[in-house]
């Protein structure tokens, strides 16, 4: 027996289909158009979002404890912890009290060392030690790296010393590149961080 929705009242027959509300179970009649275009049949928007919160992922917000849906494909765009902007702030605050009171990691005093101001004076005084040149292959007008003839994790009181610095370009920087393995090797198993 055909469906109502696919009766007319007009003297042409509705050629499109009728299918059954992934969310309620309902007919709906959709156009050939719109069948072409959209697989999934929803009788309104309301039982579409529902849907999809029900297929989506669920995570419970870190502060506040809401649950927040996030789908598949959006996993890496809202990888965070928290429900809102607001839950952000607070966790902020949360780790800053933290750290203030167990201090800072030695991994990140290395990140602030390597990114301090002297660490850009240390660069800017060895690209004009060496008038901007790779110390390696001698170009010149490239991009240059300041690079670290002593590592900077085994020799903490040359860090900022321009005399343990040479320019280089970034092909030549990649062959003086070694592992850790050779490194501990070389200078021993204990860093000075």
């Amino acid at each position: 027996m055909k469906s109502p929705l696919l009766q007319t009242k007009g003297k042409r027959p509705r050629t499109g289909t009728v299918s059954d509300c992934l969310h309620c179970g309902k007919e709906v009649y959709k156009s050939p158009s719109r069948a072409r275009l959209y697989k999934l049949t929803f009788c309104c928007k309301e039982h579409n979002i529902l849907w999809m919160k029900e297929k989506a992922f669920h995570f419970d917000c870190t502060v506040c404890g809401k649950t927040r849906y996030t789908q598949p494909y959006q996993m890496k765009i809202r990888a965070n912890p928290t429900c809102s902007v607001e839950c952000r702030s607070k966790m902020a605050r949360k780790l800053a009290l933290k750290r203030r009171e167990n201090g800072y990691t030695k991994h990140q005093i290395d990140r602030l060392q390597r990114y301090s101001p002297e660490a850009k004076k240390w660069r800017e005084d060895v690209f004009k030690r060496d008038d901007y040149t790779c110390q390696m292959c001698q170009v010149r007008g490239t991009y240059l790296e300041a690079d670290h003839i002593k590592p900077w994790a085994y020799f903490e009181e040359l860090r900022f010393d321009p005399s343990n610095g040479r320019t280089l370009c970034r092909p030549c920087h990649d062959t003086t590149k070694t592992s850790a393995k050779a490194m501990r090797e070389k200078y021993g198993a204990d860093r000075d961080l």
